[in-house]
């Protein structure tokens, strides 16, 4: 119960800067519904009217009814503006925070999460909030109706409102038992969407995966079942949510047919003792016969036909406002569960990686790197990726870093730029602490070239400029030129030629001498080349390997190579197994001493790759 009533005060924080477009909107709403419950005395009035022939009081009534329907017409149109300008600020602002907070969170956060389940909370759960949002105007304008038909109702007769009021109870109970299960279901309703957005993103980014082993049918029976799935949870909640208003409505309709019944006895009641006053009224004087009787009233205050209907009105609408009570509850719930999945999965994570309160900004690096007994877990109760890692590089020095797939050096060189923070030990760089270090001036000294290159749907040149979006346009022709991506000349725009998602119009080697020349450009003192040739052709890998080698002159560079030909010039070779580092040298002494490095050689020289 407490997490809801947190759940809660935090949605009605975001509520708090709009305070007074959210309070317009209301009054808006709130005389809007006091208008549509003030008609019942109108119904009266007009009806009584016509009973006693009173064509004035009549035409007075049908002007005034023309009056107040354009005076309501103006606050609901205040009401629907209004609260739509408060639902969509808060859904923007929303949006704004979670995508911010991605982008501070570590690398840790999206192992752990699927990247369909994040994409869901912007698109699914802002959504239900924005809904609920908007229901506001349900939420004053409800017990506002409610009050002003109370009263109506005890005004006209206050024995018929008694009796009214006997089938409110059930009313509330129902409500209240569809609500808890109602809560229970969107939940659900969310994850299951998430899983469907999963799919679509893992099936859209693997489309060349999927059509290369014809697996489509696969993945769309997959999508099918998730989708069906899906649809069944949803239509459990539309099941319980549709029950609300008919439920509702059922239970007033016994009220409204024995205050029918009732009520027109009493009606009945009150004609007869009308009559008998015209009678006697007419009898007194015959000339009387010539215009109508006065409007003669039950001494006792019985109803007439106009104040029945009048209180039928208002007994409906009462009724009406209780189904729009449980509409309201079924967004609540919605929103409540959609408001603990945006706080809980995304909103209230902590980054792994954190930045000290008054960081050290590093000024220009001279680019020495050193790790002192490092040692990094993913997890608590996971064992060590790797265990008392200890080496330095000095400025300029190329390090190499090989070994088995899965020992553990892409994981050493991710501590670098801090993705993850090491679980022991510390990373020096030019003497500092890079736990101290603000993050965006460590980051923006340290280039890295991956694997696999991810270029951005845009043009070659805002690819290129990527992390440097202030470079002119001769400097990012410079660092094309270095990176040997002159293939840009023969393209259709040259360098505002656009990409295509993920750089699916270029070439693999295109895409790393792309990354090269983003690297070049923005000039970082430590390189971080990670096995940045091992997919490429022969004829791609000479060019990316020339460019690499104008890269790397004059930086500190970390080195994950596959293939140890491309590391035999290397300072030194830091041979890694299992996490830990089992010898350390140069190419040439690393062979002569027939360990481990020379095992690995040996079997590459012959053809073989691990």
């Amino acid at each position: 119960m407490s997490d809801i009533r947190d759940t809660q005060r935090r949605l009605l924080g975001y509520l708090k800067p709009h305070l007074p477009v959210l309070v317009g909107g209301l009054a808006c709403a709130a005389m809007t519904a006091a208008i549509t419950a003030g008609i019942a005395k109108f119904i009266e009035m007009a009806l009584d009217a016509m009973r006693y022939g009173n064509i004035r009081r009549l035409t007075w009534m049908c002007i005034s009814v023309v009056a107040i329907f354009l005076i309501k017409g103006i606050f609901s149109f205040g009401q629907s503006y209004l609260l739509s300008l408060t639902a969509n600020r808060v859904a923007t602002r929303l949006r704004d925070e979670i995508y911010s907070h991605l982008h501070h969170l570590s690398l840790a956060f999206f192992n752990r999460r699927r990247t369909g389940a994040i994409l869901s909370t912007i698109t699914s759960d802002v959504p239900v909030l924005q809904a609920a949002s908007m229901s506001l105007k349900d939420a004053i304008s409800a017990p506002i109706t409610i009050a002003i038909s109370l009263a109506g109702l005890f005004y006209y007769s206050w024995r018929l409102a008694l009796i009214s009021l006997i089938f409110i109870p059930f009313m509330a109970l129902v409500i209240q038992r569809i609500g808890k299960r109602i809560r229970s279901i969107s939940g659900e309703v969310q994850a299951k969407l998430a899983d469907v957005t999963t799919i679509v993103e893992e099936t859209v980014s693997g489309v060349r995966i999927i059509k290369s082993f014809a697996t489509e049918t696969e993945e769309v029976q997959r999508f099918s079942t998730e989708n069906h799935n899906t649809m069944k949870w949803v239509m459990r909640g539309v099941r319980k949510s549709s029950q609300l208003r008919p439920l509702t409505e059922f239970i007033g309709a016994f009220g409204i047919a024995l205050v029918l019944y009732l009520g027109g006895i009493e009606v009945s009641h009150t004609n007869l003792v009308i009559k008998a006053q015209e009678r006697t009224y007419y009898a007194a004087d015959p000339l009387r016969y010539s215009r109508p009787a006065p409007e003669f009233k039950d001494p006792r205050g019985g109803l007439t036909q106009g104040g029945l209907m009048a209180f039928v009105y208002l007994l409906n609408a009462l009724a009406r406002t209780a189904g729009d009570i449980g509409g309201i509850v079924t967004l609540r719930e919605q929103a409540l569960a959609a408001a603990r999945r945006i706080f809980g999965e995304i909103l209230n994570v902590e980054s792994d990686v954190k930045e000290q309160p008054d960081p050290i900004y590093l000024p220009r690096l001279a680019g020495q790197v050193k790790f002192e007994d490092v040692c990094f877990r993913y997890g608590d109760d996971d064992p060590d990726v790797l265990s008392h890692i200890t080496f330095e590089a000095s400025p300029g020095q190329i390090i190499a870093l090989v070994g088995r797939s899965g020992s553990g050096k892409s994981t050493l060189v991710d501590l670098i730029p801090r993705f993850y923070d090491p679980t022991g030990g510390q990373i020096l760089i030019d003497g500092v602490d890079i736990r101290t270090v603000g993050i965006q001036s460590l980051r923006r000294q340290i280039g890295i070239v991956p694997q696999e290159t991810w270029l951005f749907a845009g043009t070659l040149r805002d690819n290129i400029a990527y992390g440097n979006s202030s470079a002119s346009d001769e400097e990012v022709r410079s660092a094309a030129y270095a990176a040997n991506a002159a293939f840009i000349e023969s393209m259709p725009h040259r360098f505002e030629t656009v990409v295509g998602e993920r750089g699916i119009r270029l070439s693999g080697g295109e895409r790393q001498r792309i990354a090269i020349a983003r690297a070049i450009l923005m000039n970082p003192r430590i390189l971080i080349l990670d096995e940045a040739t091992s997919s490429l052709d022969a004829s791609s890998e000479a060019l990316v390997q020339e460019a690499l080698d104008v890269l790397m002159k004059g930086r500190t560079t970390i080195v994950i190579a596959h293939r140890l030909s491309t590391v035999v010039n290397a300072d030194r070779i830091l041979v890694i197994d299992g996490g830990k580092i089992l010898e350390v040298g140069s190419h040439r002494d690393l062979v002569a001493a027939g360990g481990k490095y020379a095992e690995l050689y040996e079997r590459q020289s012959r053809g073989f790759e691990d």
